[in-house]
């Protein structure tokens, strides 16, 4: 018997888990597709994406479950609108639970956007040359701020881009 979603959920996110991550589309593939493959995961994912959060077709294209295929490629506007969908489902308390947070210990962020631990939860996003952060922010004046930060290819070192994308979120701050 599995945990709950919302546990399996966070056991990927918080400290990106990508092999968790990669199970569990098989599993999706397995419980909404034609069997327990990542082909059939990726069918399920896709069709959801489109036919239920609108997410055009040609904002992404997706070859894992992890995120850490280079052939992977999504519009920053594609991982707004799936939060987005995301701020409205049912289950947004807890998925937003499941997402790193700054001081987190074992968490993504939890050396990260210091300052913002009670106003920012967010998706790290890393592989060569590509660096990520996706989240929900509450800005000093109180809105809420849905946003998405991508970096591909720009020739600096991820350090030094990790403190690129701190500093624009600090600044939406």
């Amino acid at each position: 018997q599995s945990p709950p979603l919302s546990e399996v959920v966070a056991a990927i996110l918080q400290p990106s888990q990508n092999w968790i991550a990669e199970q569990l589309l098989k599993t999706l593939g397995y419980a909404k597709g034609g069997g327990a493959t990542w082909r059939e995961g990726l069918l399920v994912e896709r069709r959801y994406l489109i036919d239920v959060v609108r997410i055009d077709s040609t904002a992404f294209s997706l070859s894992d479950g992890s995120g850490l295929s280079a052939q992977n490629v999504v519009a920053p506007h594609a991982f707004v609108m799936l939060l987005e969908h995301a701020r409205r489902a049912p289950w947004a308390n807890q998925y937003r639970a499941a997402l790193p947070v700054p001081g987190l210990r074992g968490g993504t962020l939890s050396s990260r956007l210091t300052g913002l631990e009670n106003r920012v939860a967010a998706k790290t996003g890393t592989i060569a040359n590509v660096n990520a952060l996706s989240g929900y922010l509450r800005s000093a004046d109180g809105r809420d701020i849905t946003f998405s930060i991508l970096t591909n290819a720009s020739g600096r070192p991820s350090s030094q881009v990790r403190r690129g994308i701190d500093a624009l979120v600090q600044a939406l701050a």
